[in-house]
């Protein structure tokens, strides 16, 4: 009794030393990645994360990182090949987180992220702000009160043509609700997703000035 006693003990200090140290590397990881400007960075952050999912295998928060990282490497590109071949590396990590938490809001938000970010030209358009929308409205469905769904809804608005229903002022009121959002949204840890809090009121500072 007393040697099951011990085992039992080793196994829960052991459990709780690689939770410790799991919520350690995330939230190191995650630091650096919010603060990195450069592709080569944040493309060497985002297989840091891979190796976190791997060596996790039940955790979708690590894939979903490494997803984001590559889509942050996009802003920092031009070339359109380029950012689908990036694109084309968020999606595989998303597809994972998404295997592993099909029902998370977070996670189809950043699959509308995904398919926005592809319009790099006019021809592509429709196609993509339809899915993007799409993804978005699954995400609502699962939690209305995620900011960053009215953020990006805001985002697909304000970057279409004013003459296809686009513009600042039909983004504005988006980028408000995003706003009272962001103000009383509860993360679920501290390693939950944060963005979209610093662009939505940079962006309703803009409106605000025009």
């Amino acid at each position: 009794m007393k040697t099951l006693a011990i085992l039992i003990l080793s196994f829960l200090i052991s459990f709780a030393t690689k939770a410790a140290d799991y919520e350690s590397a995330m939230k190191q990881t995650i630091e650096e990645m919010y603060q990195s400007q450069e592709a080569d960075k944040l493309e060497s952050i985002a297989a840091r994360f891979f190796r976190i999912g791997e060596t996790e295998k039940d955790r979708w928060l690590p894939y979903y990182y490494s997803a984001y990282s590559y889509v942050s490497i996009t802003y920092h590109l031009e070339d359109g090949e380029v950012i689908d071949k990036t694109l084309d590396k968020a999606q595989s990590m998303l597809d994972k987180a998404m295997a592993l938490n099909p029902n998370e809001s977070e996670n189809h938000v950043l699959q509308g992220l995904i398919h926005s970010m592809r319009i790099t030209n006019p021809m592509r358009g429709m196609k993509y702000s339809a899915l993007s929308n799409e993804a978005l409205e699954k995400a609502e469905k699962l939690n209305p009160e995620n900011p960053r769904i009215w953020f990006c809804k805001a985002q697909n608005v304000f970057y279409t043509p004013a003459m296809f229903g686009g513009g600042a002022a039909k983004a504005r009121p988006l980028y408000e609700k995003a706003a009272e959002l962001f103000d009383t949204f509860d993360p679920q840890s501290e390693i939950w997703p944060q963005w979209g809090r610093e662009l939505t009121e940079s962006q309703l500072a803009s409106i605000g000035e025009e």
